[in-house]
């Protein structure tokens, strides 16, 4: 079963779902973001030079629900002049509770709380690849999801078919959850809490797991964010993550100001590990200003 490329079989059954139903009367909902930023980099990264760039801020996504096919595509620019990268971030077929096709992001992370910009869980890795496209998901409740998972094929490894959880549940003054899964010899098991006082969100979230085939790496990651709702237009969020088994950690801050159509916004990346290419990649400050639209 392993020889089976499981991606083009999803993608293949959706295609066919799609071209054989005739619920196309969905509208199609366009949003994006345009903006321009600077950003300057520090520590680790103080030989890379300044970088004015406001075309990375510049993308298009394109929405589509027919009631039985959702798709996302996005339109992003790449920096470059006038240069376009088209990517299909979702695409899936629904069939009541059932959905399956290519998704963004892995049911075994799905108890993470709060913000994700250096972690967002510990996912299922193995030597391939990981599983955050290709998947079957039945959404048992409105708390459970249970997922069969794959990873890409290559040349020298055929796809892994897994299988992953998540359970998450709102009790009114807390909100927690469990999710994991395992793929080959990778494993991942995730948990999450979130709270809300007044105008403070606090989210604590802890990862613990093994990725790779074969000869497998341990993971452990622990990450606590705290946003700050100080007027109906300010925002300050901080987040700090640990990789315990790495013995490294950082941070990342984010403030931002609405005015009418625009956002204002600062945010720093800061530590080993905001500087390590495995989530940020560089200590930095940017600022800017965006809208959404």
């Amino acid at each position: 079963m392993k020889a089976i490329k499981l991606a083009s079989v999803f993608a293949v059954t959706a295609v066919a779902a799609a071209v054989s139903t005739a619920t196309f009367a969905a509208d199609a909902i366009i949003t994006g973001e345009a903006g321009v930023e600077y950003t300057t980099y520090t520590g680790d990264s103080k030989d890379t030079p300044d970088l004015a760039d406001g075309t990375d801020l510049g993308e298009l996504e394109l929405h589509v629900d027919t009631g039985v096919v959702y798709a996302e595509l996005e339109f992003a620019t790449t920096g470059a002049n006038e240069a376009t990268k088209i990517g299909m971030e979702k695409l899936y077929v629904k069939q009541g509770a059932v959905s399956f096709g290519r998704f963004d992001g892995t049911v075994a992370t799905g108890s993470f709380m709060g913000m994700d910009e250096l972690f967002g869980g510990v996912d299922l890795v193995t030597a391939a690849s990981d599983t955050d496209n290709t998947g079957v998901r039945y959404k048992v409740t409105p708390e459970l999801t249970v997922a069969l998972e794959a990873t890409e094929s290559t040349d020298d490894e055929d796809s892994d078919i897994g299988f992953a959880l998540s359970y998450v549940k709102d009790f009114g003054f807390i909100k927690a959850g469990i999710s994991g899964g395992a793929v080959g010899d990778a494993n991942a098991v995730n948990v999450g809490m979130q709270t809300v006082s007044g105008p403070f969100t606090v989210s604590l979230n802890y990862g613990v797991g093994e990725e790779g085939t074969g000869t497998t790496t341990d993971r452990e990651q622990m990450t606590t964010s705290i946003a700050f709702a100080a007027t109906d237009a300010l925002t300050l969020t901080l987040e700090y993550s640990n990789e315990l088994e790495k013995e490294m950690d950082g941070t990342y801050f984010i403030g931002e100001y609405v005015s009418g159509d625009l956002t204002y916004y600062v945010k720093n990346y800061a530590g080993d590990l905001a500087a390590d290419d495995s989530t940020n990649g560089a200590e930095q400050t940017t600022v800017g200003v965006k809208t959404f639209f």
